[in-house]
């Protein structure tokens, strides 16, 4: 059986920005991906937390928002991980984190190098996890609308969108996977950053196909 660990934010912890609680189970895509992959040959681990980011603390909520430092507790917990999927970024462009986009690279990349590390020093054999970087959904104007426009402000919409480039260099220039997310789903009006049920569908069967064709040869 193979482990997949989806290690991210409030999109894979589910958030529903209708009623600002947790989408079901079987409509979040992590679940939605264990449906699709079957039971019998993966196990798929949800790893989403509300207001993670790839390096920040925030001391707005709790001190456990930054993603490289619970990432190494997260891959230990579930070893062996044959496939970690990183899906982080969007909760750095805060105002108040003051964050460009090359620097939210730069903390996806030491996401990624975090998580060969501890996979390579917990492996029997001394190899590291496959590693799929996602690069998030852009932010949409409809940011204004919602509840989270004062933390984000109208800077976040245009920067959201250079992340996919940067992204996408990330993961070429450390040997791991790429899929973008922003090419696949658009969040939801209410908001602007969080999807829709319709949203996680889309991106479960994307994942679905990429977790295939990586564990394939594995």
């Amino acid at each position: 059986m193979k482990t997949i660990v989806c290690y991210g934010d409030s999109n894979t912890h589910g958030y529903d920005p209708v009623d600002e609680g947790r989408y079901p189970y079987e409509v979040r895509w992590p679940g939605r991906l264990q449906l699709l992959l079957g039971r019998d040959a993966y196990y798929v681990v949800e790893e989403g937390l509300n207001s993670r980011s790839t390096v920040q603390s925030d001391a707005c909520y709790d001190d456990d928002k930054s993603g490289v430092a619970l990432l190494p507790t997260s891959i230990k917990t579930h070893m062996p991980v044959d496939l970690l999927i990183l899906m982080l970024g969007t909760n750095d462009l805060k105002l108040r984190f003051h964050m460009e986009p090359v620097d939210i690279a730069r903390g996806a990349a030491l996401l990624v190098q975090t998580a060969k590390q501890v996979s390579i020093a917990k492996s029997k054999d001394g190899t590291p996890c496959e590693i799929l970087l996602v690069a998030p959904p852009h932010i949409t104007e409809h940011l204004r609308n919602g509840r989270c426009f004062d933390e984000f402000g109208d800077r976040a919409i245009g920067l959201s969108r250079e992340l996919s480039d940067r992204y996408a260099a990330v993961a070429q220039n450390s040997g791991v996977h790429f899929l973008d997310a922003a090419k696949l789903v658009t969040p939801s009006e209410l908001d602007g950053l969080h999807l829709t049920p319709d949203g996680h569908a889309v991106l479960a069967q994307a994942m679905a196909e990429a977790c295939r064709a990586i564990l394939a040869h594995c």
